[in-house]
């Protein structure tokens, strides 16, 4: 009999469960792996791929890259990878046609002592070309004992560098956490270990001590791990209901159930996901996602949604082989497609979107009235606000800006006027620049303007001069929200001259925003603001 492995979901992209499936032992691996699937493929497998002369062959043919034969050594660094434990150069990376594409490099590592970088791809190690390669196959030639070395050649935009890596001892916790802006706790999961689920209930309950009443799950590059933990994961947002489905040969769908836990959350939840998230992580995202338990932002993921499981061959290697296909909760399908994100965020950073969409802005202001600069819409079922104050600084702007040009949520996008909620025009969402300062009144467009332009802002009546500073009177490059700065001049009691310290870009757009902070000498400030758009030559 074939002996059945540890159950777990790989982070090569796998996910595993333990099967019965009493198959004979034969004499070599060859017909070992011919066996298994003929009778445990999760489809029908042709006869030219059973014949293959050799295991390589027969895999190749299969043209399944998460169907992969693993000599025993290789095996067992295949389990440390999934506790984020193991003996390499340091790097998380992705499977691309001619190898592995760095996507970070681990801080302390090996890879960060000979600079490699985020977007270069190692197309060699110790002397094999990566290109084709199974993922678990390229990685498992970077890693080796500690203290030993790998030559690798690496691809960095157009040139090609020889580099030779010292092998280390790579720890990486499974789970992290830290507070952003005082009341958010975030929460990074990097793989689905055996100690994942007892990492993320402490790590959640240490935040909570903190303050946290508002959660982001980061699962951006987790390329899965044990379906155990994913489960165990589960039970913290939707307690015992099934959490994932499973469909083999048979047609047939079976259910699993997350765990039972002492907790689960009540307060609003974000998950972050992008191309890398797979796997186990697709399991967690779809549960939150069909349950309306979180909303999803960032990227649609890897769509990885095949089940493998891992036999012991007679001569003590093992062959990871599909078994099953897997869906979400409600039936949905995963593999070849993904989950779709409920905010799609693709260029900039989500972690910007998702603090926005947590803060707590809609606060009384002291005299019973609540705040108007807020930017409402719906998404995963629930309503949420932007804060406007904060999206308009640097640090959020483009951000921002991809969240109202790149999404249509349903029922658009709506700002509160007074203590009603107005919607957006499809003429204001279209000139954006409403979206940031909504209620304000647009002026004439200015084209062509000359880099060193002194721009005249009049007024209807004498102002006080001293109320005109960069806070009431602000020159904006629209793309990235940079303020630039300007000096003033009063060329009469009305009239203000607003010329920028350093020449403008040359075919950039900007804004300039006069606020209803200016002042009149009797101390009245503007009924409206007022924004300039600005085309520079």
């Amino acid at each position: 009999m074939f002996r059945v492995r540890r159950m777990l979901a790989t982070s090569a992209l796998a996910l595993i469960i333990g099967i019965s499936a009493p198959v004979q032992a034969w004499a070599s691996p060859l017909e070992d792996v011919r066996s298994l699937l003929e009778n445990q493929y999760v489809e029908p497998v042709d006869a030219e791929v059973l014949d293959a002369p050799t295991v390589d062959e027969m895999l190749k043919r299969l043209e399944d890259p998460h169907t992969v034969f693993f000599s025993n050594a290789q095996y067992q660094d295949f389990l440390n990878s999934m506790d984020m434990s193991f003996s390499g150069i340091g790097v998380y990376i992705e499977l691309v046609p001619r190898g592995l594409q760095v996507v970070s490099v681990i801080e302390g590592s090996p890879a960060e002592d000979v600079r490699l970088q985020s977007e270069d791809v190692i197309i060699e190690a110790a002397g094999q070309s990566l290109a084709g390669l199974p993922q678990e196959v390229a990685t498992g030639l970077l890693k080796g004992p500690s203290g030993s070395s790998v030559d690798i050649v690496v691809l960095r935009g157009e040139e090609r560098l020889n580099i030779r890596v010292e092998r280390r001892a790579i720890e990486v916790p499974t789970v992290t956490g830290e507070m952003l802006n005082e009341d958010i706790g975030y929460v990074a999961i990097q793989s689905f270990g055996v100690t994942t689920e007892e990492t993320f209930a402490k790590v959640v309950k240490g935040l909570e001590a903190q303050g946290a009443d508002a959660w982001i799950m980061d699962l951006r590059n987790n390329p899965g791990g044990y379906l155990t933990s994913a489960l165990g994961l589960a039970g913290y947002f939707v307690g015992e209901q099934t959490a994932l489905q499973t469909k083999d040969s048979s047609q047939e769908f079976t259910p699993y159930k997350g765990e039972k836990q002492d907790f689960i959350f009540t307060e609003p939840v974000l998950f972050l996901t992008n191309a890398n998230s797979a796997s186990a992580s697709e399991i967690l995202t779809a549960v939150v996602k069909d349950y309306q338990k979180a909303v999803v932002v960032g990227e649609t993921t890897y769509g990885k949604g095949s089940v493998q499981s891992l036999y012991e061959l007679t001569n003590g290697d093992v062959l990871k082989i599909t078994v099953a296909k897997f869906y979400s909760p409600f039936g949905k399908e995963i593999n070849e497609v993904g989950i779709l994100p409920d905010v799609e965020i693709l260029k900039n950073d989500p972690v910007l979107l998702a603090e926005l969409m947590l803060e707590k802005y809609t606060r009384d202001d002291g005299e019973g009235e609540l705040n108007s600069d807020l930017v409402q819409f719906t998404a995963g079922g629930k309503d949420w606000e932007v804060p406007l104050e904060q999206a308009r600084t640097p640090e959020y702007w483009s951000t921002y800006r991809e969240f109202i040009q790149g999404n249509n949520p349903p029922g658009g996008l709506t700002w509160r006027s007074g203590s009603a909620w107005k919607e957006f025009s499809i003429t204001e969402q279209k000139a954006v620049w409403p979206l940031f300062y909504p209620g304000y009144k647009g002026m004439s467009e200015l084209r062509d303007m000359p880099l060193d332009k002194t721009f005249t802002i009049r007024f209807t009546a004498p102002i006080n001069f001293q109320s005109v500073t960069e806070d009431t009177i602000e020159l904006v490059e629209s793309e990235s929200g940079q303020r630039i700065p300007v000096k003033f001049e009063a060329k009469d009691d009305r009239t203000v001259l607003v010329s920028p310290v350093e020449p403008m870009e040359s075919g950039k757009t900007y804004w300039l925003i006069t606020h209803q902070g200016i002042e009149d000498q009797e101390g009245a400030t503007l009924r409206e603001g007022v924004l300039t758009l600005i085309k520079t030559k």
